[in-house]
């Protein structure tokens, strides 16, 4: 019982209504204006002594909590312990906040805003929830390849005409540059002692030919029986060829006699190519096909297989492993069936600078 100086019961009760009025309308207003779930204590134990004294009510427990998932609730003395307050009111707090949602990368290393360090080291790590795991294989999941065009899917010749290409200012500067090229290129034809002529430019849609080059005479006196339609960069890489490569395998093979011409299968023709739908070196002028060779003699060499150990297939392999080099794209017999009885020789940029001879 409380005591006062004149001992009065009546001063008593006048105590105890006193206190009631300012605790439990203080209490309110600080649950209120709490920013996150309080739970409420009892009034200190100083100013509440006194036999009969009302305990101040405490909120039932939210029915997903245990007593087990408290701090200290083994402890007889937990209640009562200003030590453990924190920790009961974090974990009130937790269990009211929203599961940090799983479609968040940041859910899963924000740190709950409830907690300080001390709090979160004392909190059981059951108590703290935990985001669900993301399905396997949806972390950077890489967008849907495009779908490559099919063999059957080329464009047609009249497609390839009929497209037209786009003229930008981007465009005229590499024209003007490409031509320029050309006009270097044209000299050096001529400082080797090549006879040629220059055709009017080519532009059929996606399909021309820059200056087009018709050779009629290489350097090596070797004729063309054929006109030709080439860019100047592809004919004179065939006049490299045949210089350093050529010539010198066929007076290696067959010294009684002399190389005098070679026949070509195309040079430009407006087509994509025979196996997918990227569009030809053909028609861009860059290829030329070489169909056989031709000496003083009337011995004509052609590309298809020779015989093993003869001086034609010794010829054939030395003027093909000489083509690697000049030309950047070389194919032939055993690259494809498309090749068999000719070899492609092309100058199609590769990646630094590379060849692909095969």
């Amino acid at each position: 019982m409380l005591r006062t100086d004149t001992g009065s019961p009546g001063r008593i009760l006048s105590l105890r209504r006193r206190l009631l009025d300012v605790s439990i309308p203080a209490l309110v207003a600080a649950m209120l204006a709490a920013p996150g779930p309080v739970v409420a204590q009892a009034p200190d134990a100083a100013t509440t002594q006194g036999e009969g004294a009302e305990a101040v009510p405490l909120p039932a427990s939210r029915p997903d909590e245990g007593d087990a998932d408290a701090p200290g609730a083994d402890s007889p003395s937990s209640a009562s312990s200003d030590d453990d307050k924190p920790a009961v009111a974090a974990t009130a707090a937790a269990s009211a906040a929203p599961p940090p949602s799983p479609e968040s990368d940041e859910a899963a290393t924000m740190p709950d805003p409830a907690l300080t360090g001390e709090e979160a080291a004392e909190r059981p790590v059951t108590a703290i929830p935990l985001p669900e795991r993301r399905p396997a294989g949806s972390a950077g999941a890489a967008p849907a390849a495009p779908v490559s065009a099919q063999p059957d899917e080329r464009a047609t010749p009249e497609e390839l005409r009929a497209r037209e290409p786009a003229i930008t200012p981007a465009a005229a500067v590499e024209a003007a540059a490409a031509i320029a090229d050309a006009r270097t290129c044209e000299a050096e034809l001529t400082r080797r002692g090549v006879e040629y002529t220059v055709g009017e430019s080519i532009s059929e849609g996606d399909c021309g030919v820059l200056r087009p080059i018709d050779l009629d005479r290489l350097s090596s006196g070797v004729l063309m029986s054929q006109p030709t339609q080439l860019l100047c960069r592809s004919a004179l890489a065939l006049e490299i060829w045949m210089t350093t490569s050529v010539v010198p395998a066929a007076k290696t093979q067959f010294p009684d006699d002399t190389l005098s011409a070679f026949r070509h299968a195309s040079t430009y023709v407006c087509r994509s190519r025979s196996s997918g739908s990227r569009i030809s070196e053909h028609a861009r002028g860059s290829a030329i096909d070489i169909a056989d060779f031709g000496f003083a003699s009337g011995r004509r060499v052609g590309v298809e297989a020779q015989e093993k150990g003869s001086p034609e297939q010794a010829f054939q392999r030395s003027v093909r492993e000489g083509a690697c080099g000049p030309f950047k794209t070389v194919l032939g017999p055993g690259t494809d069936a498309d090749h068999a009885t000719h070899f492609h020789l092309d100058i199609a940029a590769r990646r630094r600078g590379g060849t692909y001879c095969k």
